[in-house]
């Protein structure tokens, strides 16, 4: 499923009344694709509309403030965590390249390290996660189903030796 069709599910799931899980399935994406500022801009909006201002500052703090509301919002935000760079970096967990955000978001983010490091002397740093590959090899994933055939196979095998055997040892008693 590619970006565009999340986020329609996401949308679909909004207009449903299911908030909670759109939230989920919002910073889920934006851990994988923490570029993509327009998914920092959705869940701010969610928040927003569901009258969690300081959360919609959080994911409006990269964005330039273009309306009062963004203003207000990243302002509470800020507010809340103490104005500490330290503790909005550790909040955002920003996982991209910051050379592929814009001028107001980059500035910001260098804004806040800044602040961070003239506080607690420490930037945090954070790697980009690896997507993990979603091809198998072979059947990575054995049900239970699946194991239960194979040890009756093999029961099956060991009791056919074990009649083998024994069916020998009877014929040899009685050749001799």
């Amino acid at each position: 499923m590619d970006l565009k069709e999340k986020l329609d599910k996401i949308d679909s799931e909004i207009e449903k009344g299911l908030k909670f899980k759109s939230s989920d399935r919002l910073r889920n994406l934006i851990q994988d694709n923490p570029n993509e500022i327009q998914l920092w801009y959705k869940l701010a909006e969610l928040y927003y509309e569901s009258g969690f201002l300081d959360a919609a500052g959080k994911y409006w703090i990269l964005t330039e403030p273009t309306e009062e509301r963004i203003r207000k919002c990243v302002s509470i935000y800020e507010k809340s965590v103490n104005y500490s760079g330290y503790q909005i970096l550790q909040d955002i967990v920003f996982r991209g390249d910051k050379s592929k955000l814009n001028d107001y978001a980059k500035s910001k983010l260098a804004e806040l390290e800044l602040s961070s490091r003239e506080q607690v002397n420490y930037i945090p740093e954070y790697k980009p996660k690896r997507k993990k590959s979603r091809v198998k090899k072979g059947n990575s994933k054995i049900n239970f189903k699946d194991k239960l055939i194979s040890y009756a196979i093999y029961g099956i095998l060991i009791l056919l030796l074990i009649s083998m055997l024994i069916g020998l040892v009877t014929l040899v008693g009685w050749l001799f």
